[in-house]
């Protein structure tokens, strides 16, 4: 009877250990990981590089992926070294290690022109350019983070 109560409470704590370890994820590096959802689906990255990640306190995720998950061209433009992402409405051009962002909006009706200034600078690491979470804010973007998780949603609107 008392090997099987031992048993009984090893197995609780295994148990417990496990779901403590699986509701924060925590990388080798001590580092919390981060998995991104664009409008409701999962990003897939390709390598741990990708993967999004916190740096002074602000979360990063990859610019190409997540905009091209949210619809979003996005352009190298050589002869300024920067990146274009556009929709149908606007575009901004980012540089590495700026924290400016300049938005130029495409509607005659409504001036959606704005230079945003990012809480950290657009960063590349290993070929892959990360930007704050924040930068999708003025795309009309809800931007969500929470227990591990970054969701990025299109905000629409219709008129009735």
């Amino acid at each position: 009877m008392k090997k099987i109560m031992i048993f009984i409470a090893a197995l609780c704590v295994v148990t417990a250990a496990g779901a403590l370890y699986t509701s924060t994820k925590v990388s080798a590096a001590g580092a919390q990981e981060y998995t991104l959802t664009v409008n409701g689906r999962a990003v897939q990255v390709n390598t741990a590089e990708q993967m999004p990640f916190e740096h002074k306190g602000t979360v990063m995720v990859p610019l190409r992926a997540t905009a091209e998950s949210l619809g979003y061209e996005v352009s190298w433009i050589a002869a300024e070294k920067a990146v274009r992402v556009e929709d149908r409405i606007q575009s901004v051009l980012l540089k590495q290690g700026s924290t400016q962002a300049k938005f130029t909006g495409k509607l005659k009706v409504i001036n959606l022109n704005q230079d945003v200034e990012l809480p950290v600078p657009v960063q590349s690491r290993k070929g892959i350019m990360y930007v704050p979470t924040a930068f999708f804010e003025p795309f009309f973007n809800e931007v969500v983070i929470k227990e591990g998780n970054i969701s990025i949603s299109a905000q629409m609107s219709s008129i009735q």
